[in-house]
């Protein structure tokens, strides 16, 4: 670690900041004591700064309108970078006009607004295919059968609103590359290859709320589909039993297929490659990344100083969500080293800028 007066960056450059939400700026919807006028100094003083969550499940101009709501300041959506923004870019130009499921609740019209035409979400998508999760079936519900629409990609915005119902459908889905009327053939064909696109958003384990202890996430969710399509393509599974055994009780003959997946959201380059963009786009044209002083804030070391290791920027890991260490050994071990460690974004923002 170093300090603000020791810093790899030079003091001519123009300042930028990515903002961790939960866990840095608030916590479910509460401002952090101190975050909302370290935000006003920000602003007042024109400094460039978007706010970075692992969180999604609305659009970007209702997160914006939410947080100028908790702050009582104007925050645009083009300052706002939620866990599926870059989705926009890397699927909705290929995908438009293909069928795609959407997990996530009320994620189907968030998928809808960025232009994911044919986008489904998990309930919905059951009652097209009543059999597959028959605790929701619903009694009028007409089975059908995708073979000439099948779906193309499993996007996953935010955690699942049903983690059951969820699974089943994502695992027919990838099991019969698109349509669960159809043949198992990612289980009964050895040489079939996966088709089915699978976009995950979160790559957090957990996250800080208003509980005493961290609440699990989208990270998780993929550990369970992960699991379970492993276990169902193994060579050793059946038809009732492919369930049943963990894949690493198994023979390293019998290991079952490995999820293709992309994921998006801190601390992967997609991820900031999008934070970068939108903070060059509130600067003078002339400005470009270099003559940016870039640092990260957050909570979380795994994302957020990640993010900045990732991205080549300072970073600052702050104590007022999951992490509350003071010791950052074990960190540097894993080679996660953030540039300053404070008691809060307002504490680091006043050393970083004194009055």
């Amino acid at each position: 670690m170093i300090s603000p007066s020791s810093s790899k960056a030079n003091k001519q450059k123009q300042l930028a900041f990515i903002l961790d939400i939960d866990g840095c700026l608030s916590k479910e919807g509460v401002p952090i004591s101190g975050s909302k006028e370290a935000l006003h100094k920000l602003q007042s003083l024109k400094i460039p700064f978007v706010v970075c969550t692992n969180g999604g499940g609305q659009t970007e101009s209702t997160r914006a309108e939410r947080l100028s709501n908790t702050f009582d300041m104007k925050i645009s959506s083009d300052q706002v970078i939620l866990s599926h923004t870059p989705l926009k870019s890397e699927v909705v130009p290929r995908l438009k006009d293909s069928r795609v499921l959407i997990v996530g609740e009320n994620c189907a019209d968030v998928a809808l607004a960025y232009g994911l035409h044919k986008a489904e979400g998990v309930r919905e998508y059951g009652k097209r295919h009543p059999s597959l999760f028959p605790r929701r079936r619903e009694q009028d519900a007409i089975q059908t059968d995708d073979t000439d629409d099948p779906v193309k990609a499993i996007l996953i915005f935010e955690d699942a609103e049903d983690l059951g119902e969820s699974l089943q459908l994502c695992l027919d889905v990838l099991l019969t590359n698109g349509n669960p009327s159809g043949p198992r053939v990612l289980v009964d064909n050895e040489d079939a290859k996966q088709e089915v696109e699978v976009w995950f958003t979160n790559p957090d384990l957990v996250y800080s709320g208003l509980a005493v202890h961290p609440r699990l996430t989208q990270g998780s969710y993929r550990m369970c589909l992960e699991t379970l399509y492993q276990s169902a393509t193994s060579p050793s599974s059946t038809s009732t039993s492919y369930y049943s055994l963990k894949p690493k009780q198994r023979k390293d003959q019998d290991q079952g297929r490995t999820l293709i997946a992309t994921t998006v959201g801190k601390p992967t380059p997609l991820t900031g490659k999008t934070a970068l963009s939108k903070l060059l786009a509130q600067c003078s044209p002339n400005i470009k990344e270099q003559d940016l002083e870039m640092w990260t804030v957050g909570d979380n070391p795994y994302s957020d100083v990640a993010l900045a290791s990732t991205m080549g920027w300072n970073s600052c890991l702050v104590r007022t969500g999951i992490w509350k260490g003071e010791d950052v050994s074990d960190l540097v071990k894993e080679g996660i080293v953030p540039t300053m460690v404070e008691d809060s974004f307002a504490s680091f923002l006043s050393r970083l800028l004194p009055p």
